[in-house]
């Protein structure tokens, strides 16, 4: 089984309020709407998603009274966000519950380009999988990570065929809802998002014990094997995508990461 790459609906999670303070005199406020130039970080996002050849729809999750003014824009879709980032993200899904394959991003991703998701749709297009639901995560090796990106740290982890780092893409076919248990996991690991052992865990306890033996204690494991042994566990086939760009990681949550984007924009 293979996605098409042509017609793709997409889903940006917009309703995350940051509270750590990103410069002096910084208020805490919606991460979509955090300034870049004088333009808000949703903007640079959405921008770079039209200009796809790939996508065909957009909606946003988030608070339509509180993002519509700094987008100008009438054609997008909004559906209100919830409590949980899984709520959130089953909202958008559910908004294209009828379509095959769905891209997810994130509105505090200012420097993400045309390009990258191209990239990333083209790798995954001829991923071939058995599984009925897939969920094809991008992830960025360690080696891309070099110039102005050096000294950033998003969590990479350490396998046997090298050093990842999670990135904010990726393409979900939507009847993966309709599996409760791996739903529910994906939750508790992103309620642990801040300790890579913990979220590990909250997989599961076979998945949790692969990734703290496996990979952060002895490096034995592949990427590949991870994902296997998770896919496994949840019945979906769950494929990381390796994408050259740490511009797709850099999402703005940290002061360090607001001074970075700014820097790069301004140059």
């Amino acid at each position: 089984m293979r996605i098409k790459p042509a017609g793709i609906d997409v889903v940006v999670l917009a309703g995350g309020v940051n509270r750590i303070a990103l410069y002096d005199g910084y208020q805490p406020g919606y991460k979509a709407l955090v300034d870049f130039g004088g333009r808000p970080s949703i903007q640079y996002v959405l921008r770079a998603l039209r200009q796809s050849p790939y996508v065909r729809d957009l909606c946003i999750v988030g608070p339509r009274e509180d993002l519509a003014p700094a987008l100008g824009d009438s054609a997008v879709a909004f559906v209100p966000s919830a409590e949980t980032i899984l709520g959130s993200f089953v909202a958008g899904l559910s908004h294209f519950r009828d379509r095959e394959v769905v891209l997810l991003t994130t509105a505090d991703l200012p420097l993400l380009t045309a390009a990258m998701v191209d990239r990333f749709v083209e790798t995954c297009a001829p991923i071939s999988t058995t599984h009925d639901a897939n969920i094809y995560l991008a992830v960025i090796p360690q080696e891309a990570f070099t110039g102005r990106f050096a000294s950033m740290n998003k969590g990479p982890s350490r396998f046997r065929d090298g050093t990842f780092c999670h990135g904010n893409l990726g393409l979900i076919q939507p009847r993966f809802l309709q599996n409760a248990t791996a739903m529910g996991r994906i939750n508790a690991m992103y309620a642990a998002r801040k300790s890579q052992i913990r979220s590990a865990l909250a997989l599961g306890l076979t998945v949790g014990l692969a990734y703290v033996l496996g990979v952060h204690r002895f490096h034995v494991l592949t990427l590949q094997q991870l994902a296997r042994i998770a896919s496994r566990r949840f019945g979906i086939g769950i494929l990381p995508v390796p994408v050259p760009y740490p511009e797709v990681a850099l999402d703005v949550d940290e002061p360090v990461d607001y001074t970075l984007v700014q820097e790069i924009l301004g140059a």
